[in-house]
C-alpha cells in the first residue's frame, strides 16, 4: 500500500493560570499528550491515500479553572496556511454539570468552525492524502493530471 509523507502543524495557545492539557493524534491513534501555553504541534506521518481525521482533545478543565481554554491559531498542511484549514472542523464539547442540565434549550452535540475551545472536548479536522491533490481540489485550481 502506497503511503504519503504528510506534515501537519497546529499552532495553539493555552489560556488560564493552570495550563490546559490535550492529547492529539490521527485517525483515533493518540500520538502525544502536551501541556499548553503556546505550542506548535508538528506531525510527520506516513499515511495511506484517503480520508483522515486529525484530532485534539482538551480534557483537564474543571469548575476550579473557569478561565482555562485552548485557542487554535492556525493549521498548516505541508507548510500551506489557509484560514479554511483551521475553520473546517467539528468541535464536540463536553459540557459541565450542573450547567448543562440548567440550560433552557438542548445543547448542540457538536459545533462547527470552532477555534476557541472553552469546554473540555474533542476537535476534529478532516483532510485527505495526498495533501497537494486535496488542497488543489479545495482551492478549485483546475485539473490535476493523474
Amino acid at each position: 500500500m502506497e503511503k504519503y509523507n504528510t506534515e501537519i502543524t497546529i499552532n495553539l495557545k493555552g489560556h488560564g493560570i493552570v495550563k490546559p492539557v490535550a492529547t492529539y493524534g490521527i485517525n483515533n491513534t493518540v500520538i502525544d499528550s502536551i501541556n499548553l501555553k503556546e505550542n506548535n504541534i508538528f506531525l510527520n506521518e506516513d499515511l495511506p491515500k484517503g480520508n483522515h481525521i486529525l484530532f485534539l482533545e482538551f480534557y483537564n478543565k474543571t469548575n476550579d479553572t473557569p478561565d482555562m481554554a485552548v485557542e487554535i491559531l492556525s493549521v498548516l498542511y505541508e507548510g500551506y496556511k489557509l484560514d479554511r484549514f483551521k475553520w473546517a472542523n467539528k468541535y464536540y464539547p463536553t459540557y459541565p454539570q450542573p450547567w448543562a442540565s440548567q440550560q433552557k434549550q438542548p445543547l448542540p452535540k457538536f459545533q462547527t468552525s470552532a477555534t476557541y475551545l472553552g469546554w473540555n472536548g474533542r476537535i476534529e479536522f478532516e483532510f485527505e492524502t495526498p495533501i497537494y491533490a486535496w488542497i488543489h481540489r479545495l482551492e478549485n485550481l483546475g485539473w490535476i493530471y493523474p
